[in-house]
């Protein structure tokens, strides 16, 4: 079986067609790919569950469902959480917010040389702008109070297991006891690390742009984004909502195919949350099930704006194309490969096309979008045109769904349905989502009387 790296990768427009390495072993090759991630990763497994547990995806009599994901987390052994350099974990409990630091910088502000030419505000700039007017926005951090300067520790406990591991760094869990009751908060804390012949200027633009973008979201299918903090190194980590349910990635790892009910009811939420990222001017440019956390009941969650880009500023008309290779091999679009610049918002809806057929198959696809490359999308090209289809869409047996699974992966970026569309469209109209997805009920944590904030890796 082919290895299949989801490592996401960004390159600068110039390099146009990534080399794929062949599959190791050689030999035919299943006729599509198993889903697999860069690196051997182990999930670690959960003791046997007693008999009352309910279980993890479950249809009521009245055509609704509910899920019960159990602590699906990709957690590291003891021994790698006492690898840190001496003193790491005594500089991240001291260190105090970055934000007061960030929206207060020349850079966020675009007066570093705009000022004296009189030059209109650049992208990141406005998003900083709109970050500071909007009234949801980190209320924590408020510049005419002045800086927070509660420590980490203070503000979101101490950091204990590793959730998970990744390019960027390491994704923790922070506890935290409320002194006056039995409650303890969960966070999941990324803690950043410099790529190699990084400038600590472009360093520091890359965190100040996904917590900026990351932090002005509010969507119930959007991860929340809380603080942004940095120690006396200048090393920062990035606190965001705690997700117990896992994520899609191992979900589907551990289960296989999912049941259309289930599946369709992540895809919906996915495609809402998308949607609105979009009539928000950002695109995501790294979706796959790595990047969508699970809480206990089934609320799915965006997170990981590393690759995201601001497309348009509320006032534009117009919107800025994007260019460049970026993402996970198996979910960029074909475009990404072919043309100089192209619309974001396209890639990121091929991406939701290629993770529902992950979620409902269990496999990928191909391992890239490029015939010239990738066999098993030569074939795809092929076979959509043809009157009996592509084999694994045409095994999804509702027509409504194969129909706008076939628009969503339209290799035509211009032919290509929106978000829109799609939540429009027969099938995603009939599409029924959980009740804690559609915001009715309470999380599991909040009916055992804990306080977990969702989120994570």
């Amino acid at each position: 079986m082919p290895y299949v790296s989801h490592q996401s990768i960004r390159t600068p427009s110039t390099t146009r067609k990534p080399s794929i390495s062949s599959s190791p072993g050689g030999g035919p090759r299943a006729p599509y790919v198993s889903l697999s991630r860069s690196g051997s990763t182990k999930v670690k497994s959960e003791s046997p569950a007693p008999a009352a547990v309910k279980p993890r995806f479950h249809m009521l009599e009245n055509g609704s469902h509910e899920h019960n994901l159990r602590s699906a987390k990709r957690q590291e052994k003891l021994s790698n959480m006492l690898k840190d350099f001496l003193g790491a974990k005594k500089r991240r409990d001291e260190a105090v917010s970055a934000v007061p630091d960030i929206l207060g910088s020349p850079i966020a502000n675009g007066t570093e040389s705009q000022a004296n030419a009189q030059k209109p505000p650049t992208l990141f700039a406005s998003l900083v702008a709109q970050a500071k007017n909007d009234p949801n926005f980190n209320k924590t951090s408020d510049l005419s109070a002045g800086p927070d300067c509660r420590s980490f520790v203070e503000k979101y406990g101490r950091c204990q297991e590793v959730i998970g591991r990744g390019a960027f760094g390491v994704v923790r869990v922070s506890h935290k006891k409320n002194l006056t009751s039995s409650i303890e908060s969960l966070y999941a804390v990324k803690e950043f690390k410099k790529r190699v012949n990084e400038s600590d200027k472009k360093y520091h633009r890359r965190l100040t742009s996904e917590f900026c973008i990351s932090s002005s979201l509010k969507h119930i299918n959007i991860i929340d984004t809380l603080d942004l903090l940095k120690d006396a190194n200048g090393d920062y980590c990035e606190v965001m909502e705690f997700c117990s349910g896992g994520d899609l990635y191992t979900l589907i790892i551990g289960q296989g195919k999912l049941e259309y009910a289930e599946a369709d009811c992540y895809f919906k939420q996915l495609i809402r949350g998308v949607n609105y990222i979009h009539e928000m001017g950002v695109a995501h440019r790294d979706l796959k099930p790595e990047n969508l956390l699970l809480t206990q009941n089934g609320i799915l969650k965006i997170t990981d704006f590393g690759n995201s880009e601001c497309f348009k500023i509320a006032w534009e008309r117009e919107i800025h194309l994007s260019e460049g290779i970026c993402g996970s091999s198996p979910y960029i679009a074909p475009e990404e490969f072919t043309e100089e610049t192209f619309d974001p918002r396209c890639v990121d809806v091929w991406s939701c096309g290629v993770i529902y057929m992950a979620m409902r198959t269990g496999r990928q696809l191909w391992k890239l979008a490029d015939p010239e490359k990738d066999e098993f999308y030569q074939e795809y090209l092929t076979k959509r045109k043809e009157e009996g289809g592509y084999e694994p869409i045409e095994s999804l047996k509702r027509l409504r769904c194969r129909n706008v699974i076939y628009s969503i992966l339209d290799p035509i970026p211009g032919r290509r349905i929106t978000t829109r569309q799609i939540l429009n469209s027969e099938w995603g109209r009939e599409i029924k989502v959980c009740e804690a997805g559609e915001g009715k009920c309470k999380t599991n944590e909040q009916l055992e009387g804990k306080e977990i904030l969702v989120g994570g890796l």
